[in-house]
C-alpha cells in the first residue's frame, strides 16, 4: 500500500489524499518518509473543497495526539484554506469534523507541534453546534451498560448512564457522582484484530488493539 501510494501520491486528486491520510490514520500508521512526503506534496495541490479540508485537518491531528507525529507546513496551509472557505458551504458531519479537530489542536497536542493557527471564527460557534448536538443526539446505550447500570442499581450505587461532560461536548457510559468516576465499556467495536505470522500449529497468530477513536476518546476522557 505504501509504495502504490507514494507511487501515485504525486498525481493525486484531493479527495484521493485526502482518503489516504485519512485511511493511515484511522489505522494509527505513520507511513514512510517518502509517502509522507508525497502525501504532503498532494496537500498543497488540494481544491480546498470543504470535505478534504476537515477530512485532512482530522487526520493530520488524529496522527499527531496519537502518534506524536510532527505537525507541518502543510497542515497550518489546510487551517488557512477552512478559513477561506464559506461556513455555509460544509455539511453537518464536515462541520462536527472540524470542531473535533479543534479540540485535538487545543487540548492534544503540544504547543510546539501545533505551531500558530488562525482558528476561523465559524468554528467555534456553527461548528461547535454541530458538535454538541451530534452529542446529544447520536447516543446509543448499548446492552453491556444497561448490565453494568442494572448491577450498579442492585448494589445500591448511585449512577448515571450517558453522563455528557460539564462542558457538554462527550458522553461518558456511565457516571458515578460519588467520587465523580466515569466508567467507559468497550465492546468489540472499540477493537481492531491485528494479525500476525502464521504459529506453529498453521494458525495466524492475532492480538487485539484500541481503534484511533477509542484512544482520542480516552485522551480526552
Amino acid at each position: 500500500l505504501e509504495a502504490a501510494v507514494a507511487r501515485v501520491g504525486p498525481d493525486m486528486i484531493p479527495q484521493h489524499a485526502a482518503n489516504a491520510i485519512w485511511g493511515f490514520s484511522t489505522l494509527g500508521r505513520m507511513p514512510g518518509a517518502a509517502v509522507w512526503a508525497a502525501l504532503e506534496a498532494a496537500v498543497t495541490r488540494v481544491g480546498h473543497e470543504p470535505k478534504d479540508v476537515s477530512s485532512m485537518l482530522w487526520s493530520f491531528l488524529t496522527l499527531a495526539a496519537t502518534r506524536g507525529v510532527p505537525l507541518t507546513a502543510c497542515y497550518l496551509s489546510l487551517w488557512r484554506a477552512a478559513g477561506g472557505l464559506d461556513v455555509v458551504s460544509f455539511k453537518h458531519a464536515e462541520l462536527s469534523t472540524m470542531f473535533h479537530a479543534h479540540l485535538m489542536h487545543t487540548e492534544l497536542v503540544r504547543a510546539d507541534l501545533r505551531g500558530e493557527v488562525n482558528i476561523p471564527r465559524w468554528v467555534l460557534h456553527e461548528a461547535r453546534d454541530a458538535w454538541l448536538r451530534d452529542t446529544r443526539e447520536h447516543v446509543r446505550v448499548s446492552s453491556w451498560v444497561k448490565d453494568v447500570a442494572a448491577i450498579l442499581g442492585e448494589l445500591g450505587v448511585r449512577h448515571e448512564v450517558e453522563r455528557l461532560t460539564d462542558d457538554g461536548y462527550f458522553s461518558v457510559d456511565v457516571h458515578l457522582p460519588d467520587g465523580d468516576v466515569a466508567l467507559e465499556f468497550d465492546g468489540p467495536t472499540h477493537f481492531i484484530n491485528v494479525t500476525g505470522g502464521s504459529g506453529g500449529g498453521g494458525d495466524a497468530s492475532c492480538t487485539s488493539t484500541r481503534t484511533v477513536r477509542t484512544e482520542l476518546r480516552d485522551l480526552f476522557l
